[in-house]
């Protein structure tokens, strides 16, 4: 599936495509990140693979979340994260399946998000970036997930490398995808659609000169 991750400046787009394409960015940048990982030489057994993915996608989200603040007024944000939340646990839930097996995963996703969320608003953005406390408690939480062979380098590894690296890319794409001309409701969205005129029955801005609605053919030879 090929997402945008950058659209133009005067483009109309709604908080449901907003959503959608950042869950599939948190996403890719998740995967990249695992592989990151196990590059450098970190165990994560089949199972931890998606602990990891689930504080990934948490930690992801919330930045988000506070990155629009600024941007969007409480509704779309609200809005925005519940979409990304939902289609990043539909995300979750497809490819655990397919890797481990039939479970409610979309569920236990959720559930985890719900207890993240609510822990991360003890930590503090400072300078449109997270705090030292936002970075390690993600770090900590990585940490529980993976074996403990790594746990005496692997907060360090999060903490001064890849939180940074993931924060840095999530917020050029919220810069991108929400600097758009106009964002809308997607109610909004349908009722253009029903009340825009067909261009056949537009009419003419063209002052310079009389149109007849005769058949084009008629001027070739």
């Amino acid at each position: 599936m090929r997402v945008k991750s950058k659209w133009h400046k005067s483009q109309v787009k709604t908080i449901e495509d907003i959503g959608g394409a950042m869950a599939f960015i948190c996403w890719r940048i998740t995967k990249n990140h695992l592989e990151d990982l196990i590059n450098e030489g970190f165990v994560i057994e089949k199972e931890q693979v998606f602990d990891v993915i689930t504080e990934y996608l948490c930690f992801l989200i919330q930045s988000i979340d506070r990155l629009v603040f600024k941007t969007l007024n409480s509704k779309q944000r609200q809005e925005l994260i519940n979409k990304l939340a939902k289609q990043s646990a539909f995300y979750y839930q497809e490819n655990k399946t397919e890797r481990i097996g039939e479970g409610n995963h979309w569920k236990s996703f959720i559930n985890t998000y719900n207890q993240r969320s609510q822990d991360y608003s003890d930590y503090e953005f400072i300078g449109n970036e997270p705090n030292y406390r936002f970075l390690r408690y993600f770090g900590e939480k990585i940490k529980l997930a993976m074996t403990d062979v790594d746990e005496k380098w692997i907060v360090q590894q999060m903490v001064e490398i890849q939180a940074p690296k993931a924060f840095k890319k999530i917020a050029q794409s919220v810069d991108d995808l929400v600097s758009v001309d106009k964002i809308i409701s997607k109610k909004q969205q349908s009722d253009n659609k029903a009340n825009k005129i067909p261009r056949s029955k537009r009419q003419s801005t063209r002052k310079d000169i009389n149109y007849t609605n005769k058949s084009s053919g008629e001027h070739l030879t």
